[in-house]
C-alpha cells in the first residue's frame, strides 16, 4: 500500500475531482480502497497522473486504477498515465491495472481515440478508459 498522500477507507462512494472533472468509485462491495494523491505529493517531479486507487480484497492488493483528470490534451494525459504506471511497476506487478482519462470533451466514436487506446494497451498491457467529465467505476 502506498503511503503517504493517501486516504484508506471502505466508503461506499470515493471521489477524485479536479476542474469539474470527476472519477467516482462506487464501492458496492465495501472493499478497502487506498486513494493516493499522485501529482505533487506521492510523485513530486516529472510527468505523473493525478490520482491512483489501490483496491484491496481480503486485505490483499488486487487491483489499481490510475486516473488523470485532464482538460483537452488527450496525448499528454496518456503520457502522464504511462509515466505513473512505469513509476509504480514494482509495487503493482502481478495485479490487475486499469487507467481512466477524464477529459472535458470526448468523441467516443472517433477513430483517433480508438487508435490511441489500442497503442496504449499494446505499450502498457493496461486497458484505457476515456470519458467525458465523469467516469464511474463500480467495484
Amino acid at each position: 500500500m502506498i503511503k503517504p498522500c493517501n486516504e484508506y477507507n471502505q466508503n461506499k462512494i470515493i471521489v477524485a475531482e479536479e476542474n469539474k472533472k470527476k472519477f467516482v468509485i462506487k464501492n458496492n462491495s465495501q472493499l478497502f480502497v487506498n486513494k493516493v494523491q499522485v501529482d505533487g505529493c506521492y510523485i513530486k517531479t516529472g510527468i505523473r497522473c493525478d490520482f491512483l486507487f489501490e483496491i484491496f480484497n481480503n486485505l490483499e492488493l488486487s487491483e489499481v486504477y490510475y486516473v488523470e483528470l485532464k482538460g483537452t490534451h488527450i496525448e499528454h494525459g496518456i503520457e502522464q498515465l504511462e509515466a505513473t504506471i512505469n513509476h509504480c511497476k514494482g509495487i503493482h506487478s502481478g495485479i490487475k491495472r486499469n487507467c481512466a482519462l477524464v477529459i472535458s470533451k470526448y468523441p467516443k466514436a472517433s477513430t483517433s481515440s480508438q487508435i490511441l487506446k489500442k497503442k496504449f494497451l499494446t505499450k502498457t498491457s493496461v486497458q484505457l478508459k476515456i470519458e467525458s467529465k465523469i467516469c464511474t467505476q463500480i467495484i
